[in-house]
């Protein structure tokens, strides 16, 4: 388990730098395109698609951050009410939810990927394969999936904690009330 702890670690790494970069650029793109559109009258034909899809990578590889690093939107109102052993459980139960999840998204994305090799779809400015737009799809959900699966290998040999929450007072196991 350490090594895929290590790996899901610097998958992780990557991940983060790819969006930040993605967003970087995609950014720079957007704000050239507004310049040469309302400044100099003269629009880039190619900036939207490119937005676009380095948005599409931005997400997938933020997302799978996100994931990892537990930012994702979360509904605590019902497990915060339950037993420390249900809620436990109910994130064990979530983890193999949105492993499930990932594993239906790579397969979907990945026949998508091999629909367009087979076609050579290309895209409409760029004209490059779609391979390129399509890739970090399955990728992200991969990563989700890896990372799904590491935390809930960690959080299976844990076994049921107290959670450790600094953004919110201590509550003792005994004040939850049954859900």
């Amino acid at each position: 388990m350490a090594r895929l702890l290590r790996i899901a670690a610097i998958l992780e790494g990557a991940a983060a730098v790819l969006a930040a970069v993605a967003l970087g650029v995609f950014t720079a793109v957007v704000i050239l395109e507004v310049i040469a559109r309302y400044v100099l009258n003269a629009p880039i034909i190619w900036s939207n698609e490119v937005a676009t899809y380095l948005f599409i990578y931005a997400v997938f590889f933020g997302g799978s951050v996100a994931l990892k690093r537990r930012g994702l939107m979360d509904v605590r109102l019902v497990r915060e009410r339950c037993p420390i052993r249900v809620q436990w459980l109910m994130t064990l139960v979530t983890h193999l939810v949105i492993l499930g999840f990932s594993l239906a998204g790579t397969f979907y994305s990945g026949t998508l990927i091999l629909t367009s090799i087979r076609t050579g779809t290309m895209s409409p400015a760029l004209e490059i394969p779609m391979l390129y737009v399509y890739l970090p799809i399955p990728i992200g959900f991969s990563l989700m999936g890896l990372f799904s699966l590491a935390s809930f290998l960690q959080e299976a040999v844990a076994g049921p904690q107290t959670p450790h929450r600094p953004d919110l007072p201590s509550a003792k196991p005994e004040e939850a009330v049954p859900c």
